[in-house]
């Protein structure tokens, strides 16, 4: 089953439409669907262009094609979703895939913060740059991301995976500032450069393939690894957390 949702041209608005009900599952019951602009509550046909080829009796069955010049508007696609697929065209707007436990989330432009954040299984991916905080813990919470994968082929704002405890999050560009603080658990991997990574770990592994930029240094040294064909230099910390984290890095910078 795919479900096209073609955005419609509408008044420019600061004002993000609130989309948390397009998540596959909820397809299986038809299209007659809500999504919020501010306190007005839109049916889904009064925002996009509805087309539904096929059927299913599983959300594993059913994929939402999003696409507009309008898509980073939209906020909290994919909410809580369970399985299935969503192919964004263009860009999304914050918090993407918040919650998320399984299934597939594509975007095929850049992703607005918070982009799997929470999320506890699935995959997301990004074949642009996300925004701050993806697949972080939201403000004031313990625990990021606990399991599934997100996978950036751009770059990544800051606090980057941050109170990460599982999963993998794979950016293929540089990163921010904060990459991986906090981290309880899984695995980060920037392939480029960032700005003091795994800042104040407890457990978990933090690769950079490139520059470690104002390396903390309350990592202690531990010798060299081979990783992925590539000779890493490796840290054990944050000591200032008691932390047995591992951190790895291609080369680093001390804090002026």
């Amino acid at each position: 089953m795919k479900v096209t949702l073609a955005m419609k041209p509408g008044p420019r608005s600061f004002i993000p439409i609130e989309a948390e009900s397009i998540v596959p599952k909820n397809f299986l019951a038809g299209t007659d669907l809500a999504v919020w602009r501010g306190n007005r509550e839109l049916r889904l046909d009064e925002v996009f262009s509805v087309s539904v080829e096929g059927d299913a009796d599983r959300p594993e069955d059913v994929e939402v094609v999003l696409s507009g010049d309008d898509t980073f508007r939209l906020k909290r696609v994919g909410e809580y979703m369970d399985g299935g697929k969503i192919t964004v065209l263009g860009d999304i707007g914050m918090h993407c895939g918040n919650f998320m436990s399984g299934g597939t989330i594509e975007i095929h432009g850049n992703a607005d913060g918070w982009l799997g954040r929470e999320m506890t299984g699935g995959t997301i991916l990004c074949r642009g740059d996300v925004a701050d905080y993806c697949a972080s813990g939201y403000r004031g919470g313990r625990k990021g991301m606990k399991g599934g994968s997100v996978e950036v082929f751009g770059r990544a704002g800051d606090f980057l995976a941050e109170s990460i405890a599982g999963g993998t999050v794979t950016v293929h560009g540089d990163a921010g500032d904060m990459a991986g603080a906090e981290m309880h658990g899984g695995t980060l991997i920037v392939h480029g450069d960032c700005r003091r990574p795994a800042a104040n770990m407890k457990t978990g592994s933090c690769y950079v393939y490139g520059t470690a930029q104002g390396m903390l240094p309350t990592f202690a040294k531990n010798g060299t690894v081979q990783h992925e064909g590539r000779t890493l230099i490796h840290f054990t910390g944050d000591i200032a957390n008691r932390g047995k984290g591992n951190l790895f890095v291609k080369g680093y910078k001390y804090l002026d």
